[in-house]
């Protein structure tokens, strides 16, 4: 094999390693999220309460969630929601019917498991606060074809953590 053969295979190799390097650290996905993403929870226009907290996903796991609200009215029910409202999308957190414990005090705390990364497809997470004692499964309302002849029941969307 003549010195043009040997350069070719140098740089063929040179190439293919150039590109493996490249190929291998583009692979990220783009920016990583840290093993535990603090997601703080604020009021929603309109909202006259003192409610504030925080929601902690666990990425590592993809499925452990951690959720501490204080400012609460006692007595009142609160569910909680992976949502889009836009597309009217939204799955509940937790075990159904998805009711967020609230204490004496007003405060909130609970650790509960979702699907795998089931949060990914969502824009927020909602703390909704449940006209009456029973918690309602549709956070977003549900459009009927009798329209005005239906009155819709939905809970009030009172604290919202960004998802993306």
């Amino acid at each position: 094999m003549g010195r043009e053969g040997k350069t070719m295979k140098r740089t063929f190799a040179c190439v293919m390693v150039a590109l493996m390097l490249a190929l291998t650290l583009g692979c990220g996905g783009g920016a990583q999220r840290p093993e535990k993403w603090e997601i703080s929870l604020t009021p929603e226009k309109g909202y006259k309460g003192n409610a504030k907290g925080s929601a902690v996903i666990d990425t590592k796991t993809g499925t452990d969630v951690t959720i501490n609200i204080t400012g609460l009215e006692a007595g009142k029910v609160y569910t909680v929601f992976f949502v889009n409202v836009q597309s009217k999308m939204f799955e509940g957190v937790g075990k159904e019917p998805f009711v967020l414990p609230v204490d004496a005090n007003g405060a909130a705390s609970l650790k509960t498991t979702i699907k795998k990364n089931a949060y990914e497809r969502f824009v927020k997470l909602g703390i909704f606060l449940n006209p009456g004692t029973q918690p309602l499964l549709n956070p977003l309302g549900v459009d009927t074809t009798l329209g005005p002849l239906v009155t819709i029941t939905k809970p009030t969307l009172i604290l919202e953590g960004k998802l993306r």
